[in-house]
């Protein structure tokens, strides 16, 4: 078992946000890693990678192909979730997903 989860979010909006701000925030836990987010919108990916130095991409498919993610944190609108959570699971990613 790996010392530490590589964990890629699907959807960088302000759920997000919420998720980083929470007490204590997974962004300090010494066991995650984030590498990676996808989302549509390029500018919020920038801002993404800026802050993380993490891979990004436009869709949930490529994100869960890479090597360097071993679980994804769904954070899209609700009826995406289905969807999205199927996309990971068929590619192997372990799933994170709200509601």
């Amino acid at each position: 078992m790996a010392d530490v989860l590589r964990l890629g979010f699907v959807g960088v909006g302000m759920a997000v946000t919420r998720i980083f701000s929470e007490k204590p925030g997974i962004t300090k836990l010494p066991y995650i890693k984030i590498t990676g987010a996808a989302d549509p919108r390029s500018h919020a990916l920038e801002v993404f990678k800026k802050e993380f130095n993490a891979e990004t991409y436009n869709n949930i498919e490529d994100l869960c192909k890479s090597p360097n993610v071993d679980a994804v944190y769904i954070v899209t609108p609700p009826e995406m979730h289905a969807e999205h959570t199927l996309i990971a699971a068929k590619n192997g990613k372990h799933v994170i997903v709200e509601k």
